[in-house]
């Protein structure tokens, strides 16, 4: 004859492992999250720390001519784009392309800091770019563009002996201005900080 109590007595038994099984369930569950956001942050700090290491100091650039500020317009103005300047220097020290594309964007490594919208963006890591290229090789001669019809922001770099230069600060990108993708750097009526 079958005994029900025993069988319960067996239900029961099962019902508390489960219960067990489930809150240890949730407890991993938990745990894999939190593991899963400090394995962020420690590549986060990776990723700060190697920037950390010691550099070599800058290349030396062995051309290197000085414009003044009328030039710096004048460039501007040829363009014919309506580009509105918001001046920040007298004098500008230039390199050539070849400098600019072998040595000065190599050597920089804004491009490998992390994107972060609203927070660490497109103007971030151009005002960042034009800092260093100034401290590290006390060139000026890139613009900061601030191109509201396009929503973005992205060097402009003038050069002496070639044509000038759209950079993409955040992935290094360049691209001559005359053959830029124009829904993206329009350069209408953009704002130039140089």
């Amino acid at each position: 004859m079958f005994n029900w109590q025993d069988f319960l007595g067996d239900l029961s038994g099962y019902k508390l492992k489960y219960e067990r099984c489930s809150t240890n369930f949730a407890e991993c569950s938990s745990n894999l999250k939190d593991i899963g956001s400090k394995l962020i942050e420690a590549e986060n700090t990776i990723r700060q720390l190697e920037l950390l290491v010691p550099r070599p100091a800058p290349p030396k650039i062995d051309h290197i001519v000085e414009k003044s500020d009328a030039w710096v317009e004048a460039q501007l103005r040829a363009m014919n784009l309506n580009i509105i300047r918001l001046r920040l220097d007298d004098t500008f020290k230039i390199t050539n392309r070849k400098n600019w594309v072998n040595i000065v964007v190599p050597y920089d490594l804004t491009d490998k800091l992390p994107y972060i919208k609203s927070i660490f963006d497109c103007e971030d890591f151009t005002f960042l770019f034009k800092v260093n290229t100034h401290l590290d090789f006390g060139l000026n001669q890139m613009a900061v563009i601030l191109d509201y019809k396009g929503g973005h922001a992205y060097g402009l770099v003038l050069l002496d002996e070639s044509e000038h230069m759209i950079q993409e600060i955040q992935t290094d990108g360049l691209y001559l201005w005359t053959k830029r993708i124009k829904d993206f750097y329009p350069l209408e009526g953009a704002i130039a900080l140089i």
